[in-house]
């Protein structure tokens, strides 16, 4: 579920010696958690060193030290950190600027704009590769679905392959798993290939105890606060990732922004839901409500705040995510709610 792009990102940890800082980020967080793990795999045996960004914003000399020491196994060493800013910039100066060789460093961010220091660095500098995962439109996440599946031995038609993106939010691994469940269950390979049925996907994603949060999203953005609330009880209960509903939020902001445009620009707000392939029939009037409620500017101040939850919830304690996330979107609706 790649693109050639992709690959040769990957492939360059082990082609291409001279680069010593890898650096993937963007919004769509399965994606760059799949990608430094495909790194990783590259590798093979190598010893993993983990670096917090607090660390080496404290100590800049302390990445450098790191990619320039041995393994304590003897084998082949590499060093991953993850930003959740852009902490840490003089180390990575650092690094790049030593003259002998060292071993690799695979980077991990959030969504870092054009103007990020960071990702300006990692993506001029000769000694660094940077590669930006994008949320994929629901017709490419659709369209990967059924490529991975080919490899499975799976053939699937697109109105399914569209379901599964929808169903597991567009994440890339949650839509692998669910690919490879069917292909257990169809005892499938590329030598015996077997055409996947509704019903089996059906029956498999209901045993998973997976829940849609197409619902909840639709409530924190429509302003509807006493749904909301049973919504997130359920969320809670089923144990669904909070970044998976952050993601969600700013997939359907990005989404809002796009058709709101079209709307401040005259056109009917039905027409444009009724236009756009990637709105299920179902979530048509929820759409055509929160366009009625999140003005332009208001959307694009929303997007900002909701990569700093993100930051925010990255940053805190285990356990304390949750409460703040839920908070804040609880916040979220009763802007929305204000609107109507």
């Amino acid at each position: 579920m790649s693109s050639p792009k992709e690959r040769a990102f990957i492939g360059a940890i082990t082609a291409r010696p001279d680069i010593r800082f890898f650096l993937i980020f963007g919004q769509d967080e399965s994606a760059i958690a799949d990608i430094a793990a495909q790194m990783a795999t590259q590798l093979g045996a190598a010893e993993r060193v983990d670096i917090d960004s607090d660390r080496i914003r404290n100590d800049p000399a302390l990445l450098a030290d790191e990619a320039s020491s041995l393994s304590l196994f003897g084998d082949k060493r590499y060093v991953r950190v993850n930003f959740r800013r852009e902490e840490g910039l003089a180390a990575v100066e650092n690094l790049l600027s030593l003259e002998s060789d060292c071993n690799p460093v695979i980077a991990i961010a959030g969504n870092l704009t054009k103007a990020s220091k960071l990702r300006k660095l990692a993506e001029s500098h000769k000694r660094a590769m940077a590669h930006i995962c994008f949320m994929p439109e629901e017709g490419d996440a659709a369209s990967a679905v059924m490529a991975h599946a080919a490899t499975q031995g799976l053939k699937l038609d697109r109105a399914l392959a569209t379901r599964i993106a929808r169903y597991t939010g567009q994440d890339r691994k949650l839509a692998a798993s669910e690919v490879e469940k069917l292909a257990l269950y169809y005892d499938a390979s590329p030598e015996r290939p077997a055409q996947v049925e509704v019903a089996a996907f059906e029956a498999l994603s209901a045993e998973t105890g997976e829940e849609d949060i197409g619902a909840l999203v639709n409530q924190v953005m429509g302003g509807e606060l006493r749904a909301m609330g049973q919504e997130l009880a359920t969320a809670r209960d089923m144990g669904i990732d909070a970044i998976r509903i952050i993601r969600a939020l700013q997939r359907r902001v990005t989404l809002l922004a796009t058709l709101r445009a079209k709307v401040d620009k005259g056109s009917n707000p039905g027409a444009v839901v009724k236009a756009t392939r990637s709105i299920f029939w179902k979530d048509a009037d929820a759409f055509v409500k929160q366009l009625g409620r999140w003005p332009s500017a208001r959307l694009a101040g929303l997007s900002g705040h909701l990569i700093e939850i993100e930051g925010k919830w990255m940053s805190v304690k285990e356990g304390l995510g949750g409460v703040i996330l839920e908070e804040e979107l609880v916040r979220i609706a009763r802007a929305a709610a204000r609107r109507g």
